[in-house]
């Protein structure tokens, strides 16, 4: 038995991961009628153009905040697989990262929401069996969160992410989680 397909699998899945949130949010939120997946991809959605936004301002001012894009066939630290498309002229966005920024949003979406949710009364004459289940549900959901976030901050530390891109990634994606949920 050789496990060298699930490692190209989970390897795969952890390159495209903010693809696979926006997607997996999108579709599992809409079939199971549950909003805050729903709502957490129509915030990645939005995280997606302020970062591209913000990428094109600072590609505009500090135009030695770009780098050419990577060989052709070797698209290792693209979000988009667009880029060995379009030629040897095409670029890169250093800053923030669109990669970090994502993916730190759906994990501070997560663990506010979470948050917010356990620190919420419950309401007069919920029985007590109800409280806890919503209290161990958010501790799973918050949890989950905390993962996410330390797999974005291992992204952070290899070779696809420059200190600047992936400083301004992280605070770019928690910014705008603690913005969409407030």
């Amino acid at each position: 038995m050789s496990l060298d397909g699930a490692r190209t699998f989970l390897l795969g899945a952890y390159h495209d991961l903010p693809n696979v949130l926006f997607v997996g949010s999108l579709i599992l939120g809409s079939i199971t009628g549950y909003m805050p997946l729903v709502w957490v991809s129509v915030g990645l959605l939005f995280n997606g153009a302020v970062v591209g936004l913000l990428q094109s301002i600072a590609s505009f001012v500090f135009p030695q905040w770009k780098q050419i894009a990577v060989p052709a066939g070797s698209g290792t630290c693209e979000v988009l697989g667009r880029m060995r498309d379009r030629g040897a002229d095409a670029v890169s966005y250093v800053a923030p990262s669109q990669w970090l920024a994502a993916t730190v949003f759906f994990a501070a979406f997560t663990i506010i929401n979470s948050v917010m949710v356990m620190s919420r009364k419950a309401a007069d004459g919920v029985a007590p069996e109800k409280v806890d289940a919503r209290n161990a549900y958010t501790v799973t959901v918050l949890l989950t969160g905390v993962v996410f976030l330390i797999l974005a901050l291992l992204r952070a530390l290899g070779d696809c992410e420059t200190g600047l891109g992936a400083g301004s990634g992280v605070v770019v994606g928690a910014g705008l989680a603690w913005a969409f949920l407030s």
